[in-house]
């Protein structure tokens, strides 16, 4: 069948029109298809809904604590110093240490803590230095401090408690040297010589045989065994410590032997200033070693001077309740970890992220019941460590152990 062919004209022109519009509505309509506007984009784009990040509500023990790191060290140390000479030691000649002394030991009263040209240094119980060599007859705070410590130590001797020091006295010197394995001090040749000359005077008869008799008499009153100044620490309490050592064997026997200190273990620290007055003397701490060891111990002292130049804070001392524990740890630090405060008892803890306050100044927590349903429950905080803090429902059962809480979003 043959179509019949447009003429020319008015209708020819209306045909291609409307065939070329349709056309183009076509291919606008599959290109809209395909082209989306920068909004459409961004919609499709947008991340889905958030999501709530809750955590349980727990029931536990809240123990507050302030910690720091504290050192485990002798308590109270003090240098020891060598003064004085022994009686062994030549006019002019500079005595020398030939035994020196063993370092990390424990010092009892009687005890013989080294050696200066092969004579002994005992260590006793005394408060006043020995300055100068003890002999018969002397008297005053040293030779008292003598007696005191024979009494201690020889009480079988029945060395008398006061006057000038006797020959009972000194014949339990001369014991205790022995015990000791060394020699008392006996009188010198020359002092021996000098006896002999005074004796044959007062054997003479005539007009000085009375002065004679005299000299005699008074010289006797200090012959016998003496203690020279150098043979004999005393110190204020026994026993002690004694950390380090300063003198080696040939050195000269002068100046500091070492540093004592009271066999006692205790830990030295420093709290912030801010927790200084959280912190209280008899409060219960606990010492934490690099390895993991757990130790109890008792804060016993606050402020105060202190031996470790470093600390930042307030100083503080801790006593452990069983030192002994402790020894293989001197010079170490340990976490200290003091006790200040707790709920004593199992109560309702939540994070702390979990708990904000409203516009009319009441805390609260938001509970999820389910997804999707919240609600915002009053309660009133308590104590707050570890990240966590205890919570009591303002009204009694809005709050119960598992519930959810809100803490974030995704």
């Amino acid at each position: 069948m043959r179509l019949p062919f447009l003429r020319s004209g008015p209708q020819r022109v209306v045909a291609l029109t409307t065939a070329v519009a349709l056309g183009t509505g076509g291919v606008g309509w599959l290109v809209g298809q395909q082209v989306r506007s920068p909004a459409d984009a961004a919609a499709d784009h947008r991340p889905p809904p958030a999501s709530l990040v809750t955590v349980p509500v727990t029931q536990r023990v809240l123990t507050a604590t302030v910690t720091t790191q504290g050192t485990v060290a002798y308590n109270a140390p003090q240098p020891v110093t060598l003064n004085g000479t022994v009686a062994a030691a030549e006019a002019g000649a500079v005595p020398l240490v030939t035994k020196a002394p063993a370092g990390n030991r424990t010092l009892r009263e009687g005890d013989v803590l080294l050696e200066v040209s092969g004579r002994p240094v005992f260590v006793l119980t005394g408060k006043v230095p020995m300055y100068r060599t003890l002999t018969k007859g002397s008297t005053g705070d040293d030779a008292r401090q003598l007696r005191a410590a024979l009494r201690r130590l020889m009480p079988k001797r029945r060395v008398a408690s006061s006057g000038p020091l006797d020959g009972r006295t000194l014949e339990a010197v001369r014991a205790w040297y022995d015990d000791q394995g060394y020699k008392a001090a006996e009188p010198t040749a020359e002092q021996r010589a000098q006896l002999r000359q005074l004796e044959q005077a007062a054997a003479v008869a005539g007009p000085g045989q009375a002065d004679a008799r005299a000299d005699l008499a008074a010289f006797r009153t200090t012959y016998g065994v003496s203690i020279a100044s150098g043979e004999i620490i005393f110190l204020p309490r026994l026993p002690v410590r004694l950390t380090t050592v300063s003198l080696k064997a040939g050195a000269p026997a002068s100046g500091v032997i070492g540093m004592v200190a009271d066999p006692t273990l205790v830990v030295t620290g420093a709290v912030s200033p801010d927790d200084v007055d959280l912190v209280k003397t008899g409060m219960t701490a606990t010492l934490q070693s690099p390895g993991g060891d757990r130790f109890t111990a008792v804060l016993s002292r606050i402020g105060g001077a202190t031996t470790t130049g470093d600390l930042q804070g307030v100083p503080v001392r801790l006593t452990p309740r069983e030192p002994a524990e402790l020894a293989a740890y001197v010079g170490q630090a340990l976490k200290v970890s003091i006790t200040v405060g707790g709920t004593g008892h199992a109560v309702l803890t939540v994070p702390v992220a979990a708990v904000f306050t409203a516009s009319d100044g009441q805390a609260r927590v938001t509970v999820e019941d389910r997804p999707g349903t919240v609600r915002d429950v009053a309660v009133e905080p308590g104590l707050s460590t570890g990240g966590f803090v205890q919570v009591t429902p303002a009204a009694p059962g809005e709050l119960r152990v598992g519930a959810r809480v809100v803490v974030g979003s995704t």
